[in-house]
């Protein structure tokens, strides 16, 4: 097989991904520094609250407490406050010698001082864009980002280059990253591609090795990094890498995993000693780092101990204290009565598998479609051009896929109105290194139309659409797509309270989440389907509470659909998934249906909350009118029917563990 010799590494600036890397560079830092972060960003977005305060507390007062000051400080940029910030109480400890394994014991006790509170979050994101915020304020972490970004598209290239030819490797690189959901985390205040950047120049570090051509020495600086990317040591740098990533998010842990398994297929037991030092060390050594800051090692854990807050928050007032203003907010336990259900396999993981893929909100094909390809493409290449390597990488993420899907089937993509799926951001450079040699121009320009179709609305204008991440899915391509059922409370729909979980007719009522702008706002019990369009709506069957504090799960059998028209005599259309059914009641007229509901979806994401039965339904009307002209009102919308939505109930089957 003729594999194009890299570029002669005297001759860098030659070659055009050198120079692509370069230009790169410079428009994304430019676009750092110049954008006005909180003027354009509206607000807070998920958990930026938290890395906005801790990176400020690093950079102002070099440490990770939160006191007055830094609730104070906030207000300078954000007369909203840090809306959804976590934070602990903090913990003294000591060792205590013991007689048996590990000899050791860390012993914690509550932090005398009542003046300062710890971040619920990982530190390694904001301590590392500290400097940069010492330098540009806010806009340091965006200088990380173009940093980070810059150094990922050089990575990619470096690794494309070394099978491809020099186009290709540039228009594959910049497709995969930019024509991805990736780029709309740039402006997002939260380690998302942070932790991306670690894992893809980790597995380059790594991985470059397997591919490059023969080192032509040229006597320059350039030839220590060669021989570095193709020495065993790169593969110690790779597990840094990826151990910091696994420490700013745990999901990450498995990314390490290529790396130690190719280790051990070629028996190289002393390379996989010293690479499992170098992981278990770095993300190991962080974990101790944050237990001698805060008392505890697991930012996310702690019990009552951690809280998110909304509105009010600590030290803001005398009486707003941590445990009277604050929600807590704990992720050190396996949630068993969740994940070990009786559905759990044989009804939510099909599901999430196919939600997973092409979900409207979270699907890969959507949202990371050139790393789909990428996919697509090592499979049906021939013999001669995969190498075993990848095929590590790929069972890497399909085990990762499952194993959070497992893990997390009723959060997999992050709560906080993701963009696509943002607790897989960090696997989707794995994909990278999928990329068979030779790949060709035209699979870029693939990946470039098909992602493009989903992407490129959302990466031209990312503060827009990580504020109001609701919106992207209502048009286009994205309405073709199923709705995921399993991730309900944490759809984009749900930064927009007016649009969710709005209570319908029943008793106990119905509750309604309406996905698009096709359903306008409930008016009692009723709500209008705007003329000519189709409303899509998720409808949640509530549980039966009774006075001893127990409860009857519910599901529908079939909801009685009451359609009332105005001046257009429109015809309605009714899908819910078990049948379709058309009502022509005529101009101002009524007409009420019966219609058949599937089983529905079972959804318990929190223990020792009942069971929910979800279900999808659209609405469509044919035609529509504008009572502003027909009848003489001041209401300028585009009418098509008014809908009254009513459950014909039965109990679920589902029984849920007796109360202690």
């Amino acid at each position: 097989m003729n594999v194009p010799r890299a570029p002669h590494l005297g001759r860098l600036w030659q070659e055009p991904g050198a120079v692509a890397t370069l230009l790169l560079g410079v428009l994304l830092l430019g676009f750092a520094l110049t954008v006005q972060f909180p003027v354009v960003a509206f607000g807070f977005q998920s958990d930026e609250a938290t890395y906005y305060s801790l990176g400020h507390s690093y950079a102002e007062d070099w440490d990770a407490q939160f006191q007055r000051k830094d609730l104070v400080r906030v207000w300078k940029e954000f007369p909203s406050g840090p809306q959804g910030i976590f934070l602990k109480r903090g913990r003294q400890f000591h060792l205590e010698v013991e007689g048996a394994p590990p000899f050791v014991r860390w012993v914690k006790s509550p932090d005398p001082r009542s003046d300062r509170l710890y971040y619920g979050k990982s530190f390694i994101y904001p301590l590392c864009a500290a400097p940069f915020i010492v330098l540009f304020g806010t806009n340091g972490f965006l200088v990380l980002h173009a940093l980070l970004l810059t150094a990922s598209f050089a990575a990619a290239y470096a690794f494309l280059r070394a099978r491809a030819s020099s186009s290709a490797a540039l228009a594959f690189a910049f497709v995969f990253l930019f024509a991805s959901a990736a780029p709309v985390y740039f402006v997002w205040l939260t380690p998302e591609l942070f932790n991306l950047a670690l894992v893809l120049l980790g597995l380059f570090f790594w991985a470059y090795k397997e591919v490059a051509p023969p080192l032509v020495p040229t006597g320059t600086w350039t030839d220590r990094w060669a021989r570095l990317l193709r020495s065993p040591w790169s593969d110690v740098v790779a597990c840094v890498l990826l151990g910091t990533a696994t420490f700013s998010k745990p999901l990450n842990v498995l990314a390490a995993a290529p790396v130690l398994a190719l280790a051990l297929l070629r028996r190289q037991w002393a390379r996989v000693a010293v690479i499992s030092v170098a992981f278990v060390g770095a993300t190991g050594g962080l974990f101790v780092a944050n237990g001698l800051s805060s008392g505890d090692m697991n930012y996310q854990g702690g019990g009552p101990d951690r809280a998110t807050f909304y509105g009010r928050f600590p030290f803001q007032t005398a009486d707003a204290t941590f445990e009277r203003v604050g929600e807590s907010r704990a992720t050190d336990g396996l949630l068993t009565e969740v994940l070990f259900n009786r559905d759990a396999l044989t009804t939510v993981l099909p599901w999430n598998v196919l939600y997973f893929l092409v979900g409207r909100h979270t699907g890969l094909v959507p949202y990371f479609f050139p790393g789909v390809l990428a996919a697509g493409l090592f499979l049906v290449a021939g013999r001669q051009r995969r190498e075993p390597f990848q095929w590590l990488v790929l069972a890497t993420l399909g085990l990762a896929s499952i194993a959070l899907l497992i893990y997390m089937p009723f959060t997999y993509s992050g709560g906080g109105g993701p963009v696509g799926n943002r607790y897989f951001m960090g696997y989707y450079a794995l994909f990278l290194f999928l990329v068979p040699a030779m790949i060709t121009v035209r699979a870029a320009v693939a990946a470039a139309a098909v992602g493009g179709l989903f992407t490129m609305q959302l990466v031209v204008n990312p503060f827009y659409t990580s504020f109001f991440p609701a919106t992207h899915p209502k048009y286009g391509l994205f309405t073709r797509l199923p709705i995921e059922l399993s991730l309900v409370n944490d759809l984009p729909v749900n930064v927009t309270p007016s649009r969710a979980k709005q209570p319908l007719a029943g008793e106990p009522p119905l509750l309604a989440y309406f996905l698009d702008d096709n359903a306008y706002n409930r008016e009692g019990e009723w709500f209008w389907v705007r003329g000519q369009a189709r409303a899509d709506l998720i409808l949640r069957a509530p549980a039966r509470p009774h006075t001893d504090g127990a409860f009857t799960s519910l599901a529908l059998d079939a909801v009685d659909v009451e359609v009332a028209t105005g001046a257009a005599a429109s015809v309605v259309r009714i899908v819910s998934g078990a049948e379709r059914v058309e009502v022509a009641p005529g101009a101002g007229s009524g007409q009420t249906v019966r219609v058949r509901m599937p089983a529905g979806f079972p959804y318990k994401a929190v223990p020792g909350q009942p069971m929910n039965r979800v279900y999808t339904i659209s609405i469509a009307a044919s035609d529509g009118f504008v009572p502003l002209f027909d009848e003489g009102v001041r209401d300028s919308r585009y009418l098509g029917a008014r809908i009254r939505l009513v459950p014909v109930y039965r109990e679920d089957r589902y029984q849920p563990p007796p109360r202690r």
